[in-house]
Formats: structure tokens, sequence, C-alpha cells
């Protein structure tokens, strides 16, 4: 029957300008077709639409299968294009994720997402309670009961909010892995399941290393005292719990503002951080120099830090701060607080919020420090 379709509705476009911009958009292109070609092969999915305003994307997008919906020359809102390819195609059953979202993910994974929509009926599917990067829902036409947002993390919320029951994706390093700011690429050239475009678009980048190799060898230490790791920013509880089950690590966490961009805190203007605060009383170079009297690693997402500070910093100021690359960026603040995160007396670990998140989960699981006989805790985001 029609009303039993389940279609995938992938989007992904831009307008990069930038070397690191290009850079980042032709991996997160590869991560749209390899998930394009996963929903395809899925038997529970019927259809797939790519809504893009690339025309190369467009085209080999359709030559996997995908029927292309194009917005190249239009002003975008999110909402507004998702509710009106739900009237154009008539959809009932929507598993919606952004292209370069969960590069990691399986065609069981979406075998077992599509099932819940055609088993359960006013339900919607998300891999993330505060901020989803994968949505799926029932029925499609709930959209004309809500605020459409402007982005796709807000999603999965206001269909909660508008009474659909909601189910969590059981959570993997997999479904939490984003392709968002550069640290999130370096760690998927560490990782054995990304695709094939995928896979090529990360073996052609010109990018620097990072700490991720001295964080690995901080987490494999297996000596007492145990080695401290401070994880700051938007630290989820599923993240604390498979590392206190996994490894052998005394964990200083300061989690704060989880959500902050689905619940519109950081758009207010009303996203704090104390972490931030004490950043301002100190000074960066201070603020590094004690926090590696304490710890021996720091990994951080600096999203939440700017949001307090009221930075709206640039798309190359954020990636090139990921990428401790200080010559390269405009903002002062951001600059200097790089500058002595890379001359920090430990590893420090820029990113966003898969950083300390889904990144650091498939990290830590590609290089084998999630097992060694220790059960492995799957929680709930």
């Amino acid at each position: 029957m029609l009303r039993d379709r389940v279609v995938a509705v992938v989007f992904e476009g831009g307008n990069p300008r930038s070397d690191i911009e290009v850079q980042m958009a032709r991996v997160r292109k590869g991560g749209a077709l390899d998930n394009i070609a996963k929903a395809v092969a899925t038997p529970e999915i019927d259809g797939v639409i790519l809504s893009t305003n690339y025309p190369e994307l467009g085209t080999r997008a359709a030559e996997l299968g995908a029927q292309i919906d194009s917005t190249e020359g239009e002003d975008f809102h999110f909402g507004r294009r998702l509710h009106q390819l739900v009237e154009k195609f008539d959809l009932e059953n929507v598993i919606y994720f952004g292209g370069a979202a969960l590069p990691l993910i399986r065609t069981d994974d979406l075998s077992g997402v599509a099932r819940q929509l055609k088993d359960y009926k006013n339900v919607v599917v998300v891999n993330n309670a505060q901020s989803a990067d994968l949505t799926a829902f029932t029925p499609a036409w709930i959209l004309d009961h809500i605020e459409l947002p402007e982005a796709d993390n807000f999603l999965g919320y206001l269909l909660r909010e508008a009474g659909l029951r909601r189910v969590l994706i059981e959570n993997s390093a997999r479904i939490n892995l984003d392709i968002d700011t550069p640290s999130d690429l370096l760690v998927l050239q560490r990782c054995r399941g990304v695709g094939p475009e995928t896979r090529r678009a990360l073996d052609s980048l010109d990018l620097p290393g990072t700490a991720l190799d001295d964080a690995v060898d901080v987490f494999s230490r297996r000596e007492q005292p145990y080695p401290e790791v401070a994880l700051i920013g938007r630290v989820g509880p599923a993240m604390m719990s498979v590392i206190n089950a996994n490894l052998p690590i005394r964990l200083r966490a300061f989690s704060e503002e989880r959500g902050m961009k689905a619940l519109r805190r950081e758009e207010r203007g009303e996203a704090v951080s104390l972490i931030g605060f004490v950043i301002e009383e100190l000074g960066p170079r201070r603020f590094f120099e004690y926090l590696g009297e304490i710890v021996d690693l720091a990994i951080i997402d600096t999203r939440v830090l700017f949001a307090h500070l009221q930075l709206r910093p640039s798309a190359p100021d954020r990636f090139y701060s990921d990428l401790g690359m200080d010559d390269r960026i405009g903002d002062p603040f951001i600059r200097d607080f790089t500058r002595a995160a890379r001359e920090a007396p430990i590893p420090v670990i820029l990113g966003g919020h898969s950083m300390v998140y889904g990144g650091l989960w498939a990290l830590l699981d590609e290089n084998g420090l999630l097992g060694s006989g220790i059960p492995k805790v799957p929680g709930k985001s």
C-alpha cells in the first residue's frame, strides 16, 4: 500500500568558499552518496529523495536511484523544504538525515528504523534526544502542526512536542558520529567502516595532524595511577558510561549546554558556560597551564565556549581552530585560544559536539579500546 511506503529524504548543500570548507564539502558529498547507496540497498526503504543545490551531486545520486529535488539558486529553509517534499510526493513515513550525517551507519541500522515506521504509528525515531542528525517519523502530515524549523537538529524535539512518541536508536559510535568539523574528518580517516566515496574523499584531504594519536596513547595506558582525561562541552551520559565501563581512566567531565542549538539557546544568546567564564577570568594561556596540572589529556567542544562569549565565528575560523592553525584565524580571541591550546603542556583536541561524543566513541572503538573482555555499555541518549 502507498501509505506503508518508507522514503528516505536526504538534504545536502552549501556554498563553500575557503579551502577548508571545500575540503569539508568534498567529504560531505562522499558521505551523502554512500548513505544514499545504503538507503537504496535497504529492502525496507521504498524510495530515496535527495534535496541539494549541488548539480554534480544530484547527477551522481540519480545514477544510484535517488529522485532529485534541486534547490539551486533558491533561498533555502530546511523546514519549509521538507514540508514541500512531503506534500509533493505524498509521503507518510519519512526517514530524514543530512547528507553528512552518520557516515558509519549500516543498512541494518536503516532497516531497523524503517521497520519502526512500518510497525508503529505516531512515532518519531531519533539518534539523539537533544539534537538529532537522523529523524524518522510518521505520519508525515504532522509537519502541518509544528513551527517549521530552519535547521534539522530541532526537528525531532518539535515532533515529540507535537505528540509523537519518541523512540531512541540504541547508542553506538556509528549512529553518533557526524561530519561537522575537520576533527570529525581526522577521526573518520582512522575508521574502517566508511563507504567508498567517503574514503576516496578522505584520501584526497590535505590537513595537518592533531593530537588524536596522543589521545589514543593516553587512553591506552594501563599503569597506575590511571591517566586523567578532561571532557568539556556537550558531553552526553552515554559517552561517560562507555569510558567508565571500558577504560581505566579517571574522567573529569564537565557537561554543559547540551541541546543549545536544538533549543535555540545559542541563537537567542542564552548559552552560558562555567568553563567559558573561567577562561575569561584566567585567560586562555593560564587556563591551559592549570588544566595541564590536573589532567593528561583534554578534549574540548569549543562551540559551547564560543556561544558563551557571544562569538559568531566564520566557518573557516572554527575549522582552523579545530586543526590548531591559529595563523589562519581572523578572530583575535579564537586565535589566541587556539594558540594556547596548541602550546599547552598536555595534548588538547578541539572540535564540535561529535568530538566529545560520536567522534571520540569511534576513535576508541577503532583502536580496540572498548573490548578486552570488559562489557560495553550502550547507554541511552
